[in-house]
């Protein structure tokens, strides 16, 4: 399934809403049901490559991101938009996986042109909120310079 820039706009009513992380009543590991427990985490990993896609197109403001990503996921972020202007992005799918009751990781893979970029993510609960602690695009043959 292809998102687009135009498919995935809401007016802000309408946009996802802020899903509250598990918090344990004691320290053992929050167990969800089968169902939720493979959605919730790709949800939340689309939610952020949907932002960090619509701030690198220049559709929203970076600073609008800084209350969920922290300072080093959001200078990732500014570093990429400085490098190019990311026009006709889209992503195309969405691997997420909760490694710990705490942590989720994913990669989104976006289409842009007829390249393919890799945004890995990682979200951390703490407080009681997901927040995004590494956001980075990585670029087709990136992995091979030195």
């Amino acid at each position: 399934m292809d998102l687009n820039f135009s498919t995935i706009w809401l007016p802000p009513a309408e946009r996802d809403v802020v899903t509250p992380c598990p918090v344990p009543a004691s320290r053992s590991a929050v167990t969800l049901p089968a169902d939720d427990a493979d959605a919730m985490p790709r949800n939340l990993v689309l939610t952020v490559a949907r932002a960090a896609i619509e701030a690198l197109s220049g559709y929203r403001p970076l600073a609008q991101l800084a209350r969920w990503l922290t300072p080093a996921a959001l200078d990732g972020l500014a570093m990429a938009s400085r490098h190019r202007t990311w026009r006709g992005l889209t992503v195309t799918r969405v691997w997420a996986s909760q490694v710990s009751p705490r942590v989720i990781e994913g990669v989104a893979q976006v289409r842009w042109g007829d390249h393919n970029l890799a945004v890995p993510i990682r979200l951390e609960c703490e407080a009681g909120r997901w927040s995004c602690t590494h956001l980075g695009v990585l670029l087709p043959g990136s992995h091979m310079r030195s």
